[in-house]
């Protein structure tokens, strides 16, 4: 699940994150893929999204991850992830039991503290917590950055929290066990792949950024169908709206739906807008 959250590196004052232009005859859109987790020294701002970001009508988020999303991701991870449906640790032999030990212990949390949380949501706090052990946080990512400087009335969503988390945890336990013994085999290469990822997105080069997702293991293909395609083809119809209405909107969502095959940016050109790169 890394390559959907994303993360950074330092980077030069000269990034350039891709800045979409979307069209129809007598209307614009503009689409940003966001990175959710920053260190304190990335530059990412440049003065033609400014630019964009002042003329937007408004600006399209996936979620709201302002206080109130926060407490709906509380009130939705108590609901979903204790208590877990299923002895899941039970399942594992000791060898996963001591792998997932090991990849966990250094990390602050024990297997038994996981084990009373569904297999989706012990796999995700795994990746926060190493997330935060390298540096990265969330508070300093592109999408709580711009939710705190914008108003409510040039905030708008496409999701709600809960259906995100519903998402997480949708897939059979079996399923989500087998992600995260994944996560955990693969917890070594993280960095390399947080790297890697960043300097295709301060680049960007949608095109090793999608590369670099296909190629994420913990993605597999029912995952990425649920995750991100189906996700992509229900935010096609909103943004279709948009440009029908005569919208100037900002769309600002994960890299990941903007690169690759069944992107956002495909989808609309195959729809007959058109897409022009401006960043």
């Amino acid at each position: 699940m890394l390559a959907a959250a994303f993360a950074a590196m330092p980077v030069a004052a000269s990034a350039a994150p891709a800045l979409w232009e979307v069209s129809d005859a007598d209307s614009k859109v503009w689409l940003f893929g966001s990175i959710h987790v920053l260190p304190k020294d990335v530059t990412w701002r440049t003065p033609e999204f400014d630019d964009v970001l002042a003329h937007a009508d408004a600006v399209y988020f996936e979620a709201d991850i302002g206080p109130l999303g926060q407490l709906a991701l509380v009130i939705s991870s108590i609901r979903m992830g204790f208590g877990a449906k299923a002895d899941w640790l039970a399942t594992l032999s000791a060898e996963q039991k001591a792998r997932l030990e090991a990849a966990a212990a250094p990390l602050g949390l024990g297997i038994t503290q996981l084990a009373g949380y569904q297999p989706w949501l012990a796999e995700a706090m795994i990746e926060e917590k190493l997330i935060e052990k390298l540096g990265y946080s969330p508070a300093l990512g592109v999408d709580t950055i711009l939710q705190g400087e914008l108003p409510k009335e040039k905030k708008a969503y496409f999701e709600t929290v809960g259906a995100q988390m519903a998402l997480l945890g949708a897939d059979p336990v079996d399923q989500q066990v087998r992600r995260l013994l994944t996560t955990v085999d693969t917890i070594a290469d993280v960095p390399k792949q947080m790297a890697d990822m960043t300097a295709a997105w301060v680049a960007g080069n949608t095109d090793a950024l999608g590369k670099q997702i296909a190629d994420d293991p913990t993605m597999d293909e029912g995952f990425t169908q649920a995750l991100v395609l189906d996700r992509n083809a229900n935010w096609l119809k909103t943004i279709e709206g948009l440009l029908a209405d005569n919208r100037q909107d900002l769309i600002v969502v994960g890299a990941g739906h903007l690169a690759g095959d069944g992107s956002v940016v495909e989808l609309l050109g195959k729809a007959g807008f058109t897409v022009q790169r401006i960043q």
